[in-house]
């Protein structure tokens, strides 16, 4: 009798792989957003959600890039809003993603040096170009003058990263929204606010009369390198500390000081080219100080007293030994030291985490 055919067992079928759409999730959020900054339309929905996926990794011959992003109705009057403003139109297209990739292409490596990428929603098109505004260092900037300061009855849309893996896209109705693209969201830390914390113990005993435009520049600088996605340490002395303290000797001590406020007063005394020049310049000094590996040192009087700086054997508060990387161990040490010779401590992880030990004000 011929032996049975073995049934061939059937595979189980895979079940389907579940998609999920970044792209969709934001144009479904840009819907609710658009309606409220008083610049609707499917097609700049559409367009945005495309052009901040192709922002969040974009690049030019191998370098990153991080250009500010325009989008308004009226370039008219939002020349006569910026102060000493300019633009330069680059071309138009359809109002569809292809364009706004084209807009990027040909302006991100351009939107340098105060210069940002602006899109003209047309009646049929998007017009895109660059623009900048301001006469010297100290000028306010075009996300202060047409987003932070705002007005309602002039809509615009500021399209930027705020840290290498973060994307802001905010409004002058004053609404905002985030997209974050690194491999950990960190729930309940705004890079921002602890920026502009350290920023602000960095003025507190610059004179009253300089204070506002010291802190300008070192927002402006601390902006700049929350982009850079390098990650930093800095901590600022006590007041009291005109020295440096023994367990920053491991560094390279700047003698005598950087004395920003002084520049800044001399900016604003003179007014002249040379010294805009030399307070670029020196924006562009500390934003690499605080890209070296090690600890950047401040005073509470706007000064830079060290970069380069190393703690040996950093643990944390009470002695205990911390976890973590090398600059999350130096991180803790300097927590132990606020309040004793520190004012204040900032850190900066490469995936744009930002913490701060402290006074708040």
């Amino acid at each position: 009798m011929p032996a049975k055919k073995r049934k061939k067992a059937t595979k189980a079928e895979k079940p389907a792989a579940h998609s999920i759409s970044i792209h969709k999730n934001l144009s479904d959020s840009l819907a609710s957003f658009l309606e409220k900054e008083k610049l609707t339309g499917s097609e700049t929905e559409e367009a945005l959600a495309s052009l901040v996926g192709l922002l969040s990794s974009y690049s030019e011959e191998g370098q990153r890039l991080f250009p500010e992003v325009f989008v308004f109705d009226d370039v008219s009057n939002i020349l006569q809003t910026l102060p000493n403003s300019e633009h330069v139109v680059i071309g138009s297209g359809p109002k569809t993603s292809v364009t706004l990739g084209l807009a990027l292409k040909r302006c991100a490596p351009l939107a340098q040096w105060g210069w940002s990428i602006y899109v003209l929603r047309a009646a049929s098109e998007f017009e895109y170009g660059l623009l900048r505004c301001g006469l010297t260092a100290l000028s306010l900037t075009a996300p202060d003058l047409l987003i932070e300061q705002g007005d309602k009855s002039l809509p615009a849309l500021l399209i930027r990263h705020i840290s290498q893996h973060t994307i802001e896209i905010s409004g002058a109705c004053q609404n905002s929204i985030r997209i974050h693209f690194g491999a950990l969201e960190q729930p309940g830390q705004d890079p921002l606010l602890v920026t502009r914390n350290f920023c602000t113990s960095l003025v507190e005993d610059v004179p009253a009369h300089l204070q506002e435009q010291v802190f300008n520049f070192y927002w402006g600088v601390f902006r700049s390198v929350l982009r850079g996605g390098h990650g930093c340490l800095a901590a600022a002395l006590k007041s009291n500390k005109k020295t440096l303290p023994t367990q920053f000797k491991d560094g390279v001590a700047i003698n005598p000081a950087l004395d920003i406020a002084a520049k800044v007063e001399s900016l604003l005394k003179r007014n002249d080219c040379e010294s805009d020049i030399r307070l670029r310049a020196t924006a562009a000094l500390i934003r690499g100080m605080l890209s070296t590996d090690g600890i950047t040192v401040f005073r509470p009087d706007g000064t830079v007293r060290a970069y380069n700086v190393f703690v040996k054997n950093p643990q944390g508060p009470g002695g205990a030994p911390t976890l973590g990387g090398a600059r999350r161990r130096a991180f803790e040490a300097l927590c132990s030291w606020v309040g004793s010779d520190l004012d204040s401590a900032y850190f900066l992880s490469q995936d744009g985490h930002a913490e701060y030990r402290g006074s708040t004000r």
